[in-house]
């Protein structure tokens, strides 16, 4: 056998074991009731809480590489389905604004029985991360965002729904349809034009697929998008400018991200007044931690590690 033919060989059972690990994750939700919806959610690890909340279009099994790592290292990490991304609930007034994500991720805190996280999230889950930090700030301890600048970076403009034309488009009385049909290729279509160089063959996507196909799947995801211009809270596409973030922050971007403008962190970071950090990831797209899973968990860690009052004994890297 040839080396070429040997070479292809191994990549394609790498390739294969990675997608077949993906598709395997029957890690059993748990559920909880906060905030008038019931979340799920998939737990590992003990120690001080970690929330990880997804963005679109994800579920909390997308964190899977990131959570294992963060648990082993000595962490209680907890990532839910948001609302409207079954097994979580549906909400029953059709509020999926900001300001009410963020009360979600501040209620799940409260009913796992903590008073503090730092919590992490990335896209849409990013800016209820940063809803629930302007919320609360006692209780998030630390922030982290991925692939989210700070609102003052986000108002609307041409160049920014140019990156991100799914803002309007999902307006259109035809967006359900559009994102069901062929089995929901478009989901498959938007990883690959927002995550360009990342292999979207390789991106096992029958979990995020499984959530939408439920009765009313469709309609509870792009609930996020109806609800924009809703609720003013600081994260959203009309969120107050001025806002401060005062607790330490990490920035996570990824540098050929086809979604967003990576200039528009550099443009936000003067509304962060506390200690603050912000990652590039070369080759890396709109999901850093699917496409980078260990540079994303390795970047998270090295943050934790400096979040007062969890001390200077929390672990800072994984081997």
């Amino acid at each position: 056998m040839g080396i070429r033919f040997l070479a292809t060989l191994v990549v394609a059972v790498l390739v294969s074991a990675a997608s077949t690990a993906r598709a395997e994750d029957t890690r059993a939700f748990s559920f909880v009731e906060v905030n008038g919806v019931e979340l799920a959610y998939l737990e590992e690890g003990t120690g001080p809480l970690v929330v990880l909340l997804h963005g679109y279009p994800e579920t909390a099994r997308g964190w899977k590489p990131v959570q294992e790592k963060l648990a082993a290292a000595g962490y209680r990490v907890v990532a839910p389905n948001m609302r409207g991304y079954a097994p979580s609930g549906f909400a029953p007034d059709a509020d999926y604004t900001v300001g009410t994500l963020g009360a979600d991720a501040l209620a799940l805190i409260e009913a796992l029985g903590e008073d503090k996280a730092v919590v992490v999230g990335h896209d849409w889950g990013a800016t209820a991360a940063m809803s629930a930090a302007v919320t609360s700030p006692d209780t998030v301890v630390g922030l982290v965002s991925l692939t989210i600048p700070h609102p003052m970076a986000t108002q609307p403009s041409l160049s920014l729904f140019l990156n991100a034309p799914h803002f309007i488009y999902y307006q259109f009385p035809w967006a359900s349809w559009m994102v069901a049909r062929n089995d929901f290729a478009h989901i498959d279509g938007i990883i690959d034009a927002w995550a360009p160089t990342f292999d979207v063959d390789r991106r096992d996507t029958t979990e995020i697929k499984k959530a939408l196909a439920v009765e009313g799947g469709v309609e509870g995801v792009l609930g996020y998008y109806w609800s924009i211009g809703a609720d003013p809270t600081p994260g959203t596409m009309t969120a107050n400018p001025e806002t401060r973030f005062a607790m330490p922050t990490l920035m996570i971007a990824g540098a050929n991200d086809g979604a967003l403008d990576i200039g528009l962190f550099k443009e936000g970071e003067a509304g962060f007044t506390g200690p603050y950090t912000y990652v590039e990831l070369e080759g890396v797209g709109h999901f850093p931690q699917v496409e980078a899973p260990d540079e994303v968990a390795a970047a998270l860690l090295m943050f934790l590690g400096t979040i007062e009052p969890w001390g200077s004994g929390t672990p800072e890297s994984v081997q």
